[in-house]
């Protein structure tokens, strides 16, 4: 962050007033939650760089995943406390002691210990200032189940949703080579199996994310992006994600929008995969079409 910037942001949080407490809990303003290989990096790099707004010292806290998917537990604990124990490290290492802030660091240490709950997510929002916009990238939340939506509107009654879609093959493929890699699998036939597995296609379900959501969620404060606007037009879209949160966009924060981020090498996807992804997604492009019909429409020619 450019000097002017950061300067701005100290700024902000210093406004409140040296007789003001901060809060001891807050919960979100906006969350983003998903899709998973979607952009959902790029877009919590750049919102963070905006100085009225305001996201957690990492990214995906998984909190709502961790309470209403068991089966996510065990390695949502073990990516905050990885996460958690180098941005501590970090901290610690970088910044020298008579500058340290113990707020930052409680809530870092927070993450890392738990224990898991309302609260300790409430403190961790409560570093932002009060002047500031907070939210969250989290691209599991996409596949919250109904209750796991409800708490989230408990906590936050009016959270405003984004939600970063990609072709869903594409993005299907690219989760597909996550895997793969992270398993060490190259035989085709396991490959096959990660893209028939059930998990794997629910997060390409967009029509059905988009109507679970809704179901709580007011359309104007669901707003969905494209991948394919992001990589186009990275400022379009910033521009537009702020207008959705309320923050006036400014160019100085976003300059460098157009960076790529996480950015793999290409790869073919082999025909038995694509043809796998081909039977079990034309629903969902079917779906799409009926939503969104310029881009499902699009999406949709390059495979059917």
């Amino acid at each position: 962050m450019a000097g002017d910037e950061m300067k701005e942001r100290r700024d902000a949080i210093r406004s409140v007033g040296a007789d003001d407490e901060p809060a001891e809990y807050r919960y979100p303003d906006f969350l983003c939650i998903g899709a998973q290989k979607a952009g959902t990096t790029w877009l919590d790099k750049n919102l963070r760089r905006h100085p009225k707004l305001w996201l957690p010292p990492m990214k995906e806290l998984q909190y709502f995943s961790h309470q209403h998917i068991p089966s996510a537990r065990k390695w949502t604990t073990r990516q905050r406390q990885e996460r958690g124990t180098q941005l501590l490290r970090r901290y610690i290492t970088k910044t020298n002691a008579s500058e340290w802030d113990y707020r930052y660091i409680a809530r870092v240490a927070d993450i890392v210990a738990g224990p898991v709950s309302d609260d300790w997510y409430g403190r961790i929002f409560s570093l932002a200032a009060p002047n500031q916009t907070c939210g969250e990238v989290t691209p599991d939340y996409c596949t919250l189940p109904d209750e796991g939506i409800r708490h989230v509107l408990r906590l936050s009654p009016e959270a405003k949703i984004i939600m970063s879609l990609r072709d869903p093959i594409e993005r299907c493929w690219s989760h597909i080579r996550m895997t793969s890699r992270a398993r060490d699998v190259s035989e085709l036939d396991k490959i096959v199996q990660f893209a028939r597995n059930a998990d794997q296609l629910q997060r390409a379900d967009y029509p059905q994310i988009i109507a679970n959501w809704r179901k709580y969620v007011p359309a104007e404060r669901l707003l969905v992006i494209f991948m394919d606007d992001i990589v186009a037009e990275p400022n379009a879209v910033l521009d537009e994600v702020c207008g959705f949160l309320g923050v006036k966009y400014r160019d100085k924060p976003f300059e460098k929008a157009a960076d790529p981020v996480h950015v793999g090498t290409p790869q073919e996807i082999p025909p038995p995969v694509l043809e796998s992804l081909k039977t079990s997604l034309k629903p969902v492009y079917d779906g799409l079409i009926a939503l969104y019909p310029e881009i499902g429409a699009r999406w949709a020619e390059r495979y059917y």
